[in-house]
């Protein structure tokens, strides 16, 4: 008999369905259930949508209140919102092209949800408890979104909720599922504290894509996390609380038109993953943390990175075989190219940085595998370059207006430095006491007020260069090798420091006082060089001359002899002029002549 209850009241149920698309569910809530099992699964929200291919159930603190049959295929909101009822999903009184949602939604496998232009504003509600709030997520099923603005509504009616709220909703997809968000606006998604969640995430084995989207003000702008093959195509994450965009762990993604302003966090993180990546066009401006941040990359290329104010500008963390081309940072208050952590071989091309006189223009950090920097300009940094990476290749670029031009410091080992133009700052370039096997050659180094180049690395070799406009042009404070260097227009061309042993070869020197000063103990060996100055060879060391060597005065000012000769004959012309007519009495003026002025 209880079989034959329950077949009557299905059929019943069946037929008002048809009449009605209303299916009642006998012995709702009981136990064994798949919607009160599904909505037990998934933290027990106050109410929740349970969207199966054929039924729609309306689940309400763990009992099923109504179950509907939805039509075939595609779900749409606006079918939920003129069936589910106004605590649930519904139409804005007065309004019908504004949803209010009230309960999460639960898109089983084979399921899908669109919500397009004809619900072009849906406000989700953040509850005051995480179990009052709001999501949309699944797994095997598709969520399907255009043309409309997402938006999280507070329980005090603030738009969007306040980004503490517990219940602030989100998007998630799972595996197997997709995601596809078109000509968007997300705006105040994402839940802090113990259920954080980004505010939309694409989860393991998802796929899906978000083509000419704006994320606002979200927890993180948008997450892929162990995704597969997502397209984000011209996509703005602006405000977030976090991090903009993040990506963990995806295979195949393509990215092309990303732009991450205005975040607490990082712009773009590019955390791990199996497969190269491409990114090209990304734009940062004003993040809390570095504009792009790459961590656990092989073979990364970032094309052609734009950061603006962000706190640091591009960050490489273990990237090994990763290559930045073209890159421009803006405005940092840190490192606006930084390389780092084990394993880390990175080639970075035609940087254009310019910075605000603090932080490095590009920091090569120890432990790094290697680097080759080639091209570009670094412009008004503490900073221009720091290598205490080994390694490490930096080749024709020119460095302006920073402080220091170059520093090579720590355990830094194999350090070719070629085709550097240095110009203005305090510090040419300094290599430190601890550094190995550092060349420098074919570079220029002009107008700094201080120092030129200083060396307390043992077997420094500088060779086919020029120093020009410097106090000190070079101070050596440990071995080194001196070829081919002009060396101009400097108080004091080069110095030894105590005990210090250096050889140079073809060395003209043209300075206004001291040509080459060894300290005590120092000795210098010159081949085939030139040294002009007042005092050509001075100090308490040694300096020896082998080859052509010629020491001399520096040569004569000609023309400034004349220029001064010449200026002085007139002013001597002028005098006599002058003397000469003191006496000559004024010319009278006819008695008839008034006007006299």
């Amino acid at each position: 008999m209880t079989h034959i209850r329950y077949l009557t009241s299905a059929v019943v149920s069946l037929a008002s369905a048809l009449v009605f698309g209303v299916l009642t569910a006998p012995g709702a809530g009981a136990v064994g259930d798949p919607d009160v099992a599904a909505w037990q699964r998934n933290d027990r929200p106050d109410r929740l949508v349970v969207i199966r291919p054929h039924s729609v159930s309306l689940v309400e603190r763990g009992s099923v209140v109504q179950r509907l049959v939805p039509p075939a295929g595609v779900v749409p909101l606006s079918w939920l919102a003129a069936r589910t009822g106004g605590q649930w999903i519904a139409y804005d009184p007065g309004d019908r092209s504004t949803v209010r949602v009230g309960a999460a939604v639960l898109l089983t496998p084979d399921t899908i949800l669109r919500v397009d232009e004809r619900t072009k504003n849906v406000l989700m509600s953040a509850g005051r408890t995480a179990a009052s709030g709001t999501w949309i997520r699944g797994s095997r099923a598709a969520l399907d979104i255009e043309g409309v603005t997402l938006s999280s509504v507070g329980a005090d009616g603030s738009r969007p909720a306040p980004a503490d709220a517990p219940g602030r909703p989100y998007l998630a997809m799972g595996a197997d599922g997709r995601l596809d968000i078109r000509g968007s606006t997300v705006e105040g998604f994402g839940r802090v504290g113990r259920a954080a969640q980004s505010g939309v995430t694409w989860g393991r084995m998802s796929t899906g894509s978000v083509t000419f989207s704006t994320f606002d003000g979200n927890r993180t702008g948008l997450r892929l996390s162990g995704s597969s093959g997502v397209t984000l195509r011209e996509v703005t994450v602006q405000r977030s609380a976090g991090d903009g965009i993040v990506l963990e762990g995806d295979r195949g993604t393509t990215a092309d038109g990303l732009t991450a302003q205005a975040g607490g966090g990082g712009g773009i993180v590019l955390d791990g993953g199996p497969d190269p990546r491409v990114l090209t066009g990304v734009v940062t401006r004003g993040n809390g943390k570095a504009g792009v941040r790459a961590v656990d990359q092989d073979g990364l290329r970032l094309e052609s990175p734009v950061s603006h104010g962000d706190r640091s500008g591009v960050e490489l963390s273990s990237c090994a075989n990763c290559t930045v081309s073209w890159p421009t940072v803006h405005d940092t208050s840190r490192d606006a190219l930084r390389v780092d952590g084990a394993g880390s071989h990175v080639t970075v091309e035609r940087p254009r940085l310019n910075g605000n006189g603090q932080g490095t223009g590009i920091r090569l950090a120890s432990g790094i595998a290697g680097a080759r920097v080639t091209g570009g300009k670094v412009v008004g940094f503490a900073r221009g370059i720091g290598i205490e990476g080994s390694h490490t290749e930096v080749s024709d670029i020119s460095l302006a207006h920073n402080r220091t031009g170059v520093t090579v410091g720590g355990r830094a080992d194999r350090v070719a430095l070629q085709g550097l133009l240095i110009a203005g700052g305090h510090t040419g370039v300094t290599v430190g006491r601890e550094a190995r096997h550092v060349t420098l050659s074919g570079f220029g180094i002009n107008e700094t007020s201080s120092k030129g180049l200083v060396s307390a690395s043992p077997g420094l070799r500088a060779a086919f260069g020029r120093v020009s406009g410097a106090t000190s042009s070079v101070v050596l404070e440990a071995r080194a090798d001196l070829r081919n260097l002009k060396i101009d227009e400097t108080h004091r061309a080069v110095h030894l420091s105590g005990g210090v042993r250096a050889t140079g070869r073809e060395l003209d020197i043209l300075a206004q006082r001291r040509g080459i000063q060894t300290d005590h103990g120092a000795r210098m060996a010159l081949t085939d060089s030139r040294v002009r100055a007042p005092m050509a060879l001075t100090g308490d060391g040694s300096t020896t001359r082998h080859g052509r060597t010629s020491v001399s005065l520096p040569p004569f000012p000609w023309l400034g002899a004349a220029a001064l000769s010449a200026l002085l004959l007139a002013v001597l012309l002028q005098t006599i002029h002058h003397v000469r007519h003191r006496r000559t009495p004024r010319p009278k003026v006819a008695a008839h002549v008034r006007n006299t002025v």
